[in-house]
């Protein structure tokens, strides 16, 4: 039987096996973690919480489990007091979330600290699990955030039994990859496209020679390792979605190398090979189309050369940005990381401060906070975005931007006023010209959409 009391949050310990992303190692992990999948939602609670105090609607659900008392449902809200009280430390929190922790009132905290809970014993963890389904089955209430396809994926799996075999290739890739940044693994293992991933993968068995679609996982790393690893990523950052993999036309597979009876030819020498009814008439063959162009992939410095060479910013007052590109397009990332950081992280900022000036009359967001001081780069960054969708409300547009807020979104993210400063003062701290390029691949639109 479960038991009702007040608690308070320095007794609860977060779920370090939450469905929505893998194992962690510490609270502080698990935080990251959540931030990292859904950070807007995760602030916008942080900073309701603040502004209206812990509403009771419902109990935390706690599971008594070695003698802790382990948070099954309200991880989220749990977090966000732990943050608030000051139990978590080492978390990065938005300028404005953090100045009102600091200005939070004594009475504000007497009135908040003890949460109301209901505590399950170790022996009803089958009970617990079937509750937590069913709040997150049945949809989002006030403040409830739904699991994503790979939280409920792992739900089935690891609870249910189920077979889930894109969850188990994109665990093995989260951990086996090298075409990954630490972001995107953090960020994937709670939030990506399974569902494409499950399609694509029940296309791609047959190709690969495989008698069914849960032996793709069971071959990589140590076969088609590259191959996979390309595609997975591609869904990743949603480059390669359902529209690609249904198309009837072609086979997705062609354009990663693989070759399907009956699908159409990709290599060059398959598009320009003159007939043999031209030959035998001695006529010249007929122009072809001439082959596209070898893409680089996304840790490719080439790639970030590519989308430099075709920026061009328009605007006024843009000299010194159109300056400072023409420095970054001299540097080779390879051999020099940080420069290359600095000068882009300096492009964000001027061209954040001349999107305002020229949507200022449009009621765009504002450079400065109330008392004329500049707002950091992050958070303006993400008003901007926040402009540029309307709220989330163009769907095309926020999924253009979508890369770009993720990033900006971690405050030790390559545009962090705390990474520029490790940079500087932290012998030990680098960053490395592979994360550099993926990480500028996801951030770039906004820096065009700030240009235009």
């Amino acid at each position: 039987m479960s038991t009702m009391m007040h608690l308070t949050i320095d007794l609860l310990h977060l779920d370090l096996n939450n469905f929505r992303t893998i194992h962690q190692k510490n609270e502080v992990h698990a935080i990251n973690s959540m931030i990292s999948i859904s950070p807007d939602k995760f602030w916008a609670l942080l900073d309701s919480l603040i502004d209206d105090g812990y509403l009771p609607t419902e109990n935390i659900i706690l599971l008594q489990a070695n003698g802790h008392k382990i948070v099954k449902e309200g991880n989220r809200r749990i977090a966000a007091l732990k943050m608030i009280y000051g139990y978590v430390k080492n978390i990065d929190i938005p300028e404005s979330s953090n100045k009102k922790i600091q200005e939070i009132s004594e009475d504000w905290k007497r009135a908040n600290k003890n949460i109301p809970c209901t505590i399950y014993d170790s022996s009803e963890s089958e009970t617990v699990d079937k509750i937590v389904s069913l709040i997150h089955a049945k949809g989002e209430k006030a403040g409830r955030d739904h699991w994503t396809a790979v939280a409920r994926a792992r739900y089935d799996r690891d609870q249910k039994g189920l077979s889930e075999p894109g969850l188990d290739l994109l665990e093995k890739y989260l951990k086996n990859g090298k075409n990954l940044s630490e972001n995107q693994i953090e960020r994937w293992s709670g939030d990506y496209p399974l569902t494409v991933l499950d399609e694509a993968i029940q296309k791609l068995f047959n190709p690969l020679g495989l008698k069914s679609s849960g032996e793709i996982s069971k071959i990589y790393p140590q076969k088609n390792k590259t191959l996979i690893e390309k595609i997975l990523f591609d869904i990743g950052i949603q480059r390669l979605g359902f529209k690609e993999i249904r198309d009837k036309n072609e086979f997705f597979g062609n354009k990663y190398g693989m070759k399907v009876s009956g699908s159409s030819p990709t290599s060059s020498a398959a598009q320009t090979k003159p007939t043999s009814a031209a030959n035998k008439t001695g006529d010249k063959p007929s122009k072809s189309t001439p082959p596209n162009p070898i893409v680089p992939a996304s840790n490719d410095p080439k790639s970030v050369s590519r989308k430099l060479k075709s920026f061009q910013p328009r605007g006024k007052g843009r000299e010194k940005l159109v300056t400072l590109l023409n420095e970054l397009k001299k540097l080779r990332i390879k051999d020099h990381p940080h420069s290359f950081c600095f000068l882009l992280r300096s492009m964000f900022e001027i061209s954040a401060k001349l999107y305002c000036i020229d949507f200022k009359s449009l009621g765009g967001p504002s450079a400065t906070k109330k008392d004329g001081s500049e707002k950091a780069l992050a958070d303006l960054l993400r008003e901007i975005t926040n402009y540029m969708t309307k709220n989330k409300s163009d769907k095309e547009k926020t999924k253009v931007l979508h890369g770009a807020i993720t990033e900006i979104a971690k405050k030790d993210g390559v545009l962090s006023v705390t990474s520029m400063n490790q940079l500087v003062h932290n012998p030990s701290f680098s960053i490395s010209p592979s994360d550099i390029c993926i990480l500028f691949g996801n951030i770039f639109p906004l820096l065009e959409e700030m240009n235009k």
